[in-house]
């Protein structure tokens, strides 16, 4: 089997942790645990025994997810050792090589990558730039076929933060319910909404949708490592089939503070956290944007801990990244990646000293090269 390289993921993972100022990041900044738990909470953890759990997930952590959607039950989930492990299990519990996948790009390409590498067609739909990095349904209908089996949406987006209208998710699901499909939605995003209520899910909506979601983003707990499916119970199960051949079980410390942080109220609680810290960092970021107005723009995100830039010098997005690692100590994510050069991702998650830092040094590598 040929296995594209994950290029976001591989240059990260080899430069994120050595420069000074890494905005490389999509999340926001994490809790510790002290910081998280009450003292009684951090007292149970220690009481917490070390062996393997569920190999689908703790039946009350699986039962606490589902509460999260209606009408759902612990069988309608599974929980995952990240939201990653979770798309795996997606791929190869519901795609056969000669399938075809619609992708909506750009994206986090796992998805892609992975069903391309077991022999699926994988179909791009663009995002549009002018509305807002949203599909065109014209341009979806455009892309299914008698062989589509499944199309697959960020939402919120990563890397733009653009989050779909109800319209639009409506019209998603009338489009899968047409070709009699399914819809996967990677929600890692949701709850971080910037300026409005948090939409439904799409397991919400349809029938034959499956979500990706997890604490690794909008919930602020990467550490955690904590991620799961929702779906038909059928399909959840036939991906628990697959979970025997990865990661058999995920982490009993992890999963007794998973149950903590997705009860509703300590959600709501994390999800205000992210939001006051992206809103401000958002701020500050447009305040930037305004002020190098000639060398960089950008659709403000709606949602997430990530804005896309558009950048105004010819040097390819990747040379750019790497050059600004190295001569200004910054770590930010080239369009390359997501397959749209000329532009780079910042994440907005961080303390905004180090944001601030970082941008004026990215502005003024810019301003240099441009003399």
């Amino acid at each position: 089997m040929k296995i594209e390289e994950f290029t976001l993921e591989r240059i990260q993972s080899l430069y994120e942790n050595t420069v000074e100022y890494n905005l490389s990041d999509s999340g926001v900044h994490p809790y510790s645990l002290r910081e998280l738990l009450t003292p009684e909470q951090q007292s149970q953890v220690l009481d917490v025994e070390l062996g393997y759990g569920w190999t689908n997930g703790r039946v009350e952590l699986r039962q606490a997810i589902a509460n999260l959607h209606p009408d759902r039950n612990a069988d309608h989930v599974i929980v995952t050792n990240g939201s990653a492990e979770a798309n795996f299990l997606l791929v190869m519990s519901l795609l056969e090589p000669g399938d075809e996948l619609v992708v909506f790009v750009p994206n986090y390409l796992q998805i892609w990558g992975w069903a391309r590498a077991i022999g699926v067609d994988v179909k791009e739909v663009l995002l549009r730039e002018e509305l807002g990095w949203t599909p065109d349904l014209d341009d979806v209908r455009k892309a299914i076929s008698h062989r589509t089996k499944m199309m697959t949406i960020c939402n919120p987006n990563n890397p733009t933060g653009s989050v779909l209208s109800r319209e639009t998710m409506d019209g998603l699901v009338a489009i899968a319910r047409q070709h009699g499909i399914y819809l996967h939605a990677d929600e890692v995003y949701k709850g971080a909404e910037l300026d409005q209520d948090e939409p439904p899910s799409f397991a919400d909506l349809y029938e034959k949708a499956i979500i990706t979601s997890g604490l690794s983003k909008a919930m602020a707990l990467p550490g955690l490592r904590i991620g799961w499916l929702v779906g038909p119970a059928q399909e959840i199960y036939a991906s628990w089939q697959r979970k025997d051949y990865t990661s058999i079980t995920t982490g009993a410390v992890s999963e007794f503070v998973a149950e903590i942080a997705v009860q509703p109220a300590k959600r709501q609680e994390i999800l205000a956290r992210s939001k006051r810290i992206l809103r401000e960092n958002l701020a500050l970021l447009q305040r930037w944007v305004d002020a190098n107005g000639d060398l960089f723009s950008f659709v403000p995100p709606k949602a997430g801990g990530m804005a896309f830039i558009r950048y105004a010098m010819s040097m390819n997005s990747t040379e750019l990244v790497h050059r600004l690692r190295e001569e200004r100590g910054i770590m930010l994510l080239p369009g390359d990646v997501y397959g749209m050069d000329h532009y780079i991702r910042i994440g907005i998650g961080a303390p905004a000293h180090h944001l601030e830092e970082g941008l004026d040094r990215l502005a003024a590598f810019v301003r240099t090269e441009l003399k």
